[in-house]
């Protein structure tokens, strides 16, 4: 009876571990493949902050704040669309605002808040294309510096491992030694 109730138990449990999938193309030594490669940028060239006055493709589109004639919509990684909302029939995108390493935006008042890798900003956004930082708290997020949405490539397979003393913009295809894999 209590080895039927063990067996039970078992084969019950069992179905709830995960079946761990190894590499499906093991690399060996200093063996060269195709893979991401990471391009990097200084910390402080990446956290720069601007308004660009013209619109930009929406690729990897994040949360949506609406406010007085204007639409603010997060491109993950890259920055803020600005969208024109006068006429709500012909909204367009106007302006884009470069802020690497966001995430996450929340308006209240004129103040648009995100986040810049580990940094948190407050951007005065009354003055419509002229933008202007009225606080940024240095490392208010700290895991935002090693976590954040560029931090690994989107797409699976070998890329370079990214160094920690720079932070990276973007990835490019290449032929690199392996280094990391991502499933």
């Amino acid at each position: 009876m209590r080895l039927l109730l063990v067996l039970s138990i078992s084969l019950t449990l069992s179905s709830c571990w995960t079946k761990v999938r190894p590499n499906p193309n093991p690399v060996y030594g200093n063996e060269r493949v195709w893979g991401n490669e990471p391009i990097y940028d200084a910390v402080n060239d990446a956290k720069q902050v601007s308004y660009i006055d013209s619109a930009r493709p929406v690729i990897n589109p994040g949360n949506i704040y609406a406010k007085g004639n204007f639409i603010y919509q997060l491109e993950i990684g890259k920055g803020i669309h600005v969208i024109d909302n006068t006429v709500p029939a012909q909204a367009h995108r106007i302006g884009f605002i470069t802020v690497n390493g966001s995430s996450q935006i929340s308006i209240k008042s004129n103040y648009l808040y995100t986040n810049s890798y580990d940094d948190m900003l407050v951007i005065d956004i009354s003055g419509g294309n002229i933008i202007q930082i009225t606080k940024r708290l240095v490392g208010a997020l700290p895991e935002g510096r090693y976590y954040y949405y560029l931090s690994q490539p989107t797409e699976t397979g070998y890329y370079t491992c990214p160094n920690t003393d720079s932070v990276v913009i973007g990835w490019r295809k290449d032929s690199i030694r392996a280094g990391c894999y991502k499933n």
